[in-house]
């Protein structure tokens, strides 16, 4: 017995042991058969889950990466050839070939903004896997429908193809992306596949600028059934399409764990979360928009303007991609961790509005350099950082959000495309300032997602 202040404690005999310290202290308990059926199916059931996660996360976030930058390369490959196949097919006329080039561009982008919201949609019910793997097959399909393509009606054919089809693969990258991490690894995740499509549209022009013979002048004897080439740029990035489906349908489905699944449960459009939504949409097309002006403006810049080669002009886009990459890869995931998702968009928007701004007064190469690599920069940040802000808005409807995405992305840079050329004719700086008021626009509709 001990006393404390006049009140008096009995102490418990020192040799008696609780239940639970016997459980504590290792002493021998049994349990009921049943009891220890149950406790070991259950100890079983979670290791063999812990097991299949990091299994199916080894095969599908590389199959990932490896889709996006796939259907990223379908499209730049096209780029330096295309020109030339609507030369052998209309002739030397130069207002034709520009003007169905065009058009053949902007057919493959208006499929992409039709589609992309079905095929986001679409995996919603039926799965990711299935979406994506079919979207690369039809990426395959269409660019080995253009490597055959001798006439107008077929090139055509084959855009329309690859993107109604092709539509399908970002949407359904992202949205499973988003459901297999947690909320802090998602926004690390949307920048590394940010910078393998970057990675892709930088390899996709070059690729198709060093193998563009065997598209517009092989022997006929070279070809694969009279009709594949096996050295075409057409032909590679088809059959690397075609592998990556078939991996992903051999892949094993994907794991979530139980508290990955409740956070993106949780996540509904309703109240805020709707606001998000659509001021994540609003701010992607101008994103985009702002900068599709500065890609088709400062070709138009560098050839009339500066006056400057083709190898000039990719020596921009060679070293703004490269900026980007390293932008997604080495300095998003730090931004996040030390500034708000608001003030990041808002600041990344005023270095897109900065940077067209200073490339509609740049007339030399080093100015417009240093403009174009702001543009970059917030380009580089704004593309996961919306992804983010989309993502955490859609709640279970992952597919969905992306696919809507996808379709503001699209329509952005139509817009930017057909105004782009309009406008320089008006000024050489036209386009680029009308892409600033509409960055400096997405700043307030960014402080905007400050408020509660």
């Amino acid at each position: 017995m001990s006393c404390t202040r006049g009140a008096c404690i009995t102490l418990p005999p020192a040799k008696t042991a609780t239940p639970s310290k016997r459980l504590l202290t290792g002493t021998p308990k049994r349990l009921p058969a049943a009891t220890a059926t149950i406790i070991i199916g259950m100890v079983a059931k979670e290791g063999a889950d812990r097991e299949a996660a990091p299994l199916a996360a080894v095969f599908h976030f590389p199959l990932l990466l490896a889709s996006g930058l796939s259907v990223a390369m379908a499209v730049g490959v096209t780029l330096p050839v295309l020109p030339f196949q609507v030369e052998r097919a209309l002739g030397t006329d130069a207002a034709a070939i520009s003007w169905h080039t065009g058009a053949l561009t902007g057919l493959y982008t208006f499929a992409l903004l039709v589609c992309s919201y079905f095929w986001g949609a679409l995996s919603d019910r039926i799965g990711r896997l299935p979406v994506i793997a079919f979207g690369l097959a039809g990426s395959s399909a269409g660019l080995l429908l253009l490597d055959a393509a001798t006439t107008l009606q077929e090139l055509y054919l084959a855009r329309l193809v690859s993107g109604a089809l092709s539509a399908a693969v970002l949407p359904a990258v992202l949205a499973l992306a988003a459901e297999t991490a947690g909320k802090t690894t998602r926004p690390h995740r949307f920048a590394v596949i940010s910078s393998a499509t970057t990675l892709g549209f930088l390899l996709g022009p070059i690729m198709g600028s060093w193998l563009s013979p065997m598209v517009l002048s092989p022997l006929a004897g070279m070809r694969i059934a009279g009709m594949f080439m096996p050295d075409s740029p057409y032909f590679l990035v088809a059959a690397t399409s075609l592998l990556i489906a078939i991996a992903l349908i051999l892949a094993p489905s994907p794991q979530k764990s139980a508290a990955d699944h409740g956070a993106v449960q949780s996540e509904g459009p309703d109240g805020p979360s709707r606001l998000g939504l659509n001021l994540g949409l609003l701010l992607t097309g101008i994103s985009v928009f702002g900068i599709t002006i500065a890609e088709v403006g400062i070709t138009l810049l560098g050839k009339q303007v500066l006056v400057l080669d083709p190898a000039g002009i990719a020596r921009f886009f060679l070293i703004c991609g490269v900026v980007m990459i390293v932008m997604q890869i080495g300095i998003f995931p730090i931004c996040m961790q030390r500034i708000a998702l608001p003030s990041l968009i808002a600041a990344s928007l005023v270095g897109v509005a900065a940077g067209l701004g200073l490339t509609a007064f740049s007339r030399t190469s080093g100015s417009v350099l240093l403009a174009f690599t702001l543009v970059s920069i917030g380009t580089a940040i704004l593309i996961p950082a919306l992804a983010t802000l989309i993502s955490t808005a859609a709640g279970p409807m992952q597919g969905k959000a992306m696919g809507q995405q996808a379709a503001a992305a699209n329509l952005g840079q139509a817009l930017a495309a057909s105004l782009t050329g309009a406008l320089f004719l008006v000024a050489p700086g036209a386009p680029f300032l009308i892409g600033a008021a509409a960055a400096a626009v997405g700043v307030l509709c960014a402080i905007k997602l400050r408020r509660p």
